[in-house]
């Protein structure tokens, strides 16, 4: 960073700087701009879906069949091409999208620049600015104080959770914020230079994408891809020797398994399927910056929320007035619009206050401020009225013990109890007025949406910094479960705070640093851990949380942290991303299915091909139906369903707990046929066991589909009968019309054989539908009590 010295005359302040001084300040660069990854460049969008392995060997692939004078078998570029390109396609289209959002939440600062308030950019904030910040900003950028007072929260930046204050000369620091008051102050460093960047480049690194789904997919590439290597070069060699030589029918025959060992498009339905949902998220003001998130929002079991800005708006209400001397209602809202007219600077309470009392003008004749230290704030005005408002035992005034009870009994309703005080002197004891119940005012749609969560089996954990007992109180009114069981965690050791974790459900005077080991400790626990916050204190534990929520309306570094911001702030919409994100995985995880079964099967026939020296019987354009219909289409219609369950389990186990007996369907008839071919038991030629072993597997194919779509609804039954429709229209069309493209129709005599391998392959998998259930119940058990050997391990 060039240093520059800036020439401004205090006492003149409010003019800024000038056109002229901000040209030379963005030339010097100084700028308030870091460089930042925040997402894929449109670049590496294209690259990263072209450039992927299974293209590379689709690609090999496809050369080698036009090397061999096999175009017809190219059938599969037809499921390849337009999957690659929709996923694009819609990657840069959900990118534009969540662009366009993200300037609704770009943080904005207010400058004085020839002598003019303006807004801009906190990025446009030049060395040398003088920025007006108010009650409840974010300071943008390090700066020094030439004009108000302040009262900031650097508890981000320094761990000191008291209010600093902060008056003329006094450093401001970029990432703490005002609670009170207003101040001018000038801009002492810009970019990387500023106290805060450290921390949040810790806190806003670019994170790798936590998801259990692309973690699972990516494992199950790999094992694949290392699988096919020495598998293709040894079926090669198997198909030479069982095709008496023939090189050509070799290649296109290996060329067959190696297309069929792909789950074609699996990874990228996931990633088309998540992408919609992000564009469909953004039509309801929600801004998700990592489209993985929806992924672990949706298997959430625990959600923590905040409840200042997440329960509650962050805003106060006066909830109830009560006169203590005889004076009316009238002569109390006349004093209290005097008190609240002689503040310069404002907070929550008196924001609250003024808004139902009003706020009228007159001569202060002295003062004393309020301060968080002293707890309230006194003031002479003209006429010999003298008057104070603030905390009980704090105002200086007798308490008497039925007021006590009165406090009390306040405090557990979860309210703030102000005294108003009429005095003789700004330094003498005076007498109570009437005492002020001041209020959390709660988020519309709060109760309903912790409803929704509680009914689906969501945990609900409070953590705030406020008072154990006031929270619970609030907890309660919102319906929260077990929201008596509440701790404060004030002066609770880690272990302590790590024992509490699961037993209490409200936990109160919680450092940033708690907030952190409570999620964390839930984790640990075997949880997947949401978590929703606004405050630069929530920082750190939003980025420990699997997924976090952010309230457009709070902090920057909090949205900057957040995989999810809520552009409307309303707490309400957060059900429909998990409903979006339960459609997605629960749905994708169904399809997968598919995917898989193919994959399984077609490893089973080569290691029986490669050991049995029998060649491979399909060529790659016999798997067109098969892949553009059962699997490509039906997948991707499926994906479409509304589907509210919540998320549990491995998704690779939960995978292949169905793909591996819907693929052994497929196996055991065309093993069978190969069988009973090899050994001379049935007379047909290789081309009639080829069509009839195809014909079995899309067949088999088709009534998993079925069997996935069970129970049946109306979108299920019309994804059926759309595949069943194009499966005959299809075939008819290949067998009458293009001479054979994809399967030959067995001679009349041999359909008996056919109609007998289709009895067996039905059989089979109605076999397969009565024992499946307790077989995928069984396996969950058993990786259930493996899963929990290792964590009580850990």
């Amino acid at each position: 960073m060039k240093s520059n010295n800036i020439k401004i005359i205090e006492k003149e302040y409010l003019q800024g700087l000038t056109e002229s001084q901000i040209k030379e300040q963005i030339a010097l660069g100084n700028i308030n701009k870091v460089k930042e990854k925040t997402g894929k460049s449109y670049l590496k969008i294209i690259t990263d879906n072209l450039f992927t392995f299974f293209n590379f060997v689709w690609a090999i692939v496809a050369v080698v069949l036009i090397a061999f004078n096999s175009p017809t078998n190219l059938t599969f570029l037809a499921v390849i091409i337009p999957n690659v390109l929709i996923a694009i396609i819609q990657e840069i289209r959900a990118k534009k999208t969540v662009e366009k959002l993200s300037v609704t939440t770009e943080p904005k600062a207010t400058v004085i620049r020839d002598g003019e308030e303006r807004e801009i950019d906190v990025s446009e904030i030049v060395l040398g600015d003088v920025i007006k910040i108010e009650l409840g900003k974010q300071v943008p950028s390090d700066a020094v104080v030439i004009s108000g007072y302040a009262e900031a929260n650097e508890s981000m930046l320094t761990g000191e959770s008291d209010a600093i204050r902060k008056q003329e000369n006094d450093v401001v620091l970029a990432g703490s914020f005002i609670v009170s008051g207003s101040i001018f102050a000038r801009v002492i460093r810009v970019g990387a230079e500023n106290y805060v960047h450290k921390i949040e480049k810790a806190a806003k690194g670019f994170k790798a994408p936590a998801s259990n789904l692309f973690r699972d997919l990516n494992n199950l590439i790999k094992y694949i891809g290392i699988f096919m290597v020495p598998m293709t070069a040894a079926m090669l060699i198997a198909n030479y020797f069982a095709y008496s030589g023939d090189i050509n029918t070799a290649v296109i025959k290996t060329c067959g398994s190696v297309i069929g060992m792909i789950p074609a498009g699996c990874y990228l339905l996931v990633t088309l399927t998540l992408t919609l949902s992000v564009i469909k998220l953004s039509k309801k003001q929600t801004l998700v910056q990592d489209m993985y998130s929806i992924e672990m929002l949706a298997s959430a079991d625990v959600l923590c929320l905040d409840k200042t800005g997440t329960i509650t708006d962050g805003t106060m209400c006066v909830s109830d007035v009560i006169s203590l001397d005889g004076s009316s209602d009238g002569e109390i809202r006349r004093i209290m619009a005097l008190v609240e007219g002689s503040e310069e600077s404002l907070n929550n309470t008196s924001r609250a206050l003024i808004e139902y009392f009003g706020r009228t003008e007159s001569q202060v004749i002295d003062k004393i401020p309020f301060s968080s230290a002293r707890k309230y704030s006194a003031v002479a005005l003209e006429g010999n009225e003298i008057y104070a408002v603030g905390a009980p035992h704090f105002v200086p005034c007798p308490v008497s013990c039925e007021l006590e009870d009165q406090i009390a009994l306040r405090a557990k309703k979860g309210e703030r109890v102000l005294l108003l005080v009429r005095l003789a002197s700004l330094d003498s004891v005076g007498e109570v007025i009437a005492m002020i119940a001041i209020s959390d005012r709660i988020r519309p749609g709060a109760k309903e949406t912790i409803s929704n969560f509680q009914n689906q089996d969501v945990t609900i954990k409070i953590i705030s910094g406020d008072h154990a007992a006031t929270v619970s109180n609030i907890a309660s009114r919102v319906g929260v479960k077990n929201a008596d069981k509440y701790i404060s965690c004030e002066n609770l050791s880690d272990e302590e705070l790590s024992a509490a974790a699961d037993e209490y459900t409200v936990f109160g005077r919680v450092t940033p640093e708690q907030k952190v080991l409570l999620v964390r400790t839930l984790k640990d626990r075997g949880h997947t851990v949401a978590m929703t916050g606004d405050g630069v204190n929530d920082t750190l534990a939003l980025k420990e949380s699997n997924c976090a929520i952010a309230m457009a309306d709070g902090s920057e570094v909090a949205r900057g942290v957040s995989q999810i911001v809520l552009l409307n702030s309303d707490f309400s919409t957060l059900p429909d991303v998990v409903r979006e994100g339960r459609r997605c995985i629960n749905n994708v995880r169904g399809s997968a299915v598919l995917f898989l079964m193919k994959t399984v099967f077609t490893i089973c026939l080569s290691l029986f091909a490669v050991f049995t020296v029998s060649g491979y019987p399909f060529e790659p354009k016999q798997f067109m139906l098969l892949e553009m219909f059962i699997i490509g289409g039906a997948s991707f219609l499926l994906a479409l369903e509304p589907n509210n369950k919540r998320i549990e389990g491995s998704f690779l186990r939960t995978v292949m707990i169905r793909s591996i007996p819907n693929a052994m369907v497929m196996f055991i008839p065309v093993l069978l046929l190969m069988l009973l071919h090899r050994f001379g038991l049935i007379d047909i030629s290789d081309l009639s066991r080829n069509s009839i072993a195809m014909i079995i597997v899309t067949l088999v194919g088709f009534i998993n589909l079925l069997s996935l779509c069970r129970p049946f609804t109306k979108w299920r039954v019309g994804v059926c009968l759309i595949v069943g429709v194009g499966l005959l229209s299809v075939s008819l069309v290949s067998i009458f019309l293009l001479r054979d493209l994809l399967f030959f129709l067995p001679a009349f005599d041999n359909l008996i054989l056919l109609l007998g391998m289709i009895g067996i392959s039905i059989s089979l998998a109605l076999i397969l539908q009565l024992f499946l259930p307790n077989m995928e119940a069984w396996v969950n058990k058993m990786a259930g009590k493996i899963e929990n050997r290792k964590r009580n391990k850990k």
